[in-house]
């Protein structure tokens, strides 16, 4: 048996704590791809976080319940029609990086260029967030 998604509504003003966050888990990217020796999926791993607390922070501002789950599709899919992120499903190819990834060497060993890549794509959905929240 497979435990229920479980959801929760967050008070309004917690989605200006939980963006700045977001913010601290993107900055912690960045220093990750400037950095040597490491492992790049765990810069993966901080963009990844980043896009999904800007998510749930644009969800709390909206005052919608937060699924309380790491899948980035489960988030975007609860964003009502006026409220489309950038790349919409694109970014779910994240989600892996909150949970299998984490713990296991994949077949797939992503590439600086990837990473740079997937970093443009988290500032642009800060920007798109932090619009959001000023709404």
């Amino acid at each position: 048996m497979s435990p229920q998604k479980q959801e929760r509504l967050f008070s309004k003003p917690y989605a200006k704590t939980l963006f700045s966050i977001a913010d601290g888990d993107y900055r912690t990217a960045i220093v990750l791809a400037g950095a040597s020796n490491y492992r790049i999926e765990n810069a993966f791993y901080h963009a990844q976080q980043a896009i999904e607390k800007a998510l749930k922070s644009v969800l709390i501002h909206r005052e919608i319940p937060v699924p309380l789950v790491h899948d980035l599709a489960a988030l975007l899919a609860k964003l009502p029609p006026d409220c489309q992120s950038p790349y919409g499903y694109e970014l779910n190819e994240l989600s892996e990086y909150a949970t299998v990834r984490r713990y296991e060497e994949g077949n797939w060993q992503p590439t600086a260029t990837e990473l740079n890549e997937i970093l443009t794509k988290t500032a642009q959905m800060l920007a798109w967030a932090k619009v959001e929240l000023a709404k």
